[in-house]
């Protein structure tokens, strides 16, 4: 299987790339630190901290689990290396973005944890996070300050608390991935009677309608596409295109990297 791949994506003009729930880190992958644990809990009488411990996390990198993640998205980059291709992820982590992939050719519908925004949604202003804010948390997971010591970031419009850009908030301001987005459904466009490697690497029912179903849709229309959907358990393939669709059983870890050995 891993040979044919390969040939598909060699011969593919475009590669259409969706990325789901199973390659997120989780918050359980989280409080398996012990450190970071302890500093959740500190703030369960001011959760609005919770997320920017969570970013700590991440923005560290030195857990397995990170690592891993890492590598596996280098693993995809260097599968697709100099092919036309666009992403499609519904993680909010970030990881993505720590291995060489263009920038420009990754949509984030569910938004990321880059930017801060009103947490009602006074404006659709996106703002950075204070470096200010990063070292008391920073502090906070290191023991040396307190959850009462934290300076709450508050929108300068109206006073609210910011909270981070993504599909978590309560208001979520869309317009952060919109203008990506416009880009994203004009390349879309030139995928119509075109060679097409589309792959759906851990994508499960979260939120359909961005990947999964739009996906099949395309392979449905498009007669010169092949898909690829690659999960643990909703790997299934619909009846309409089983003739040019493959699902795969397999993590997206294992996938990629049997995948990568190949090249």
């Amino acid at each position: 299987m891993e040979k044919f791949i390969k040939q598909k994506i060699d011969e593919a003009q475009l590669i259409l790339i969706g990325i789901g729930e199973e390659c997120e880190i989780k918050k359980a992958d989280i409080e398996c630190n012990a450190e970071y644990s302890k500093a959740i809990k500190k703030c369960e009488d001011k959760q609005c901290f919770i997320p920017f411990i969570e970013k700590a996390y991440l923005d560290a990198g030195n857990e397995a689990v990170i690592e891993a993640r890492k590598k596996m998205y280098r693993e995809l980059a260097g599968i697709i290396r100099d092919k036309n291709y666009f992403i499609v992820s519904l993680c909010t982590d970030g990881l993505i973005h720590t291995a060489g992939l263009k920038d420009e050719r990754i949509v984030e519908p569910c938004g990321s944890m880059k930017y801060l925004q009103c947490k009602d949604k006074c404006s659709n202003e996106l703002y950075k996070i204070q470096a200010k804010t990063l070292l008391q948390v920073e502090q906070l997971i290191k023991g040396e300050i307190d959850i009462n010591q934290l300076d709450e970031p508050v929108c300068p419009k109206c006073g609210k608390t910011l909270v981070f850009n993504n599909i978590n908030a309560e208001n979520y301001v869309e317009e952060g991935y919109l203008e990506q987005w416009k880009i994203y459904t004009k390349w879309l466009q030139g995928t119509v009677n075109t060679n097409t490697c589309i792959f759906e690497l851990g994508v499960g029912m979260r939120f359909p309608t961005v990947i999964r179903w739009p996906f099949e849709k395309i392979t449905f229309f498009n007669q010169k596409a092949v898909f690829f959907r690659v999960h643990s358990k909703l790997y299934q393939i619909a009846e309409e295109i089983k003739d040019r669709s493959y699902g795969i059983n397999q993590s997206v870890n294992d996938f990629l990297k049997e995948l990568s050995c190949e090249h």
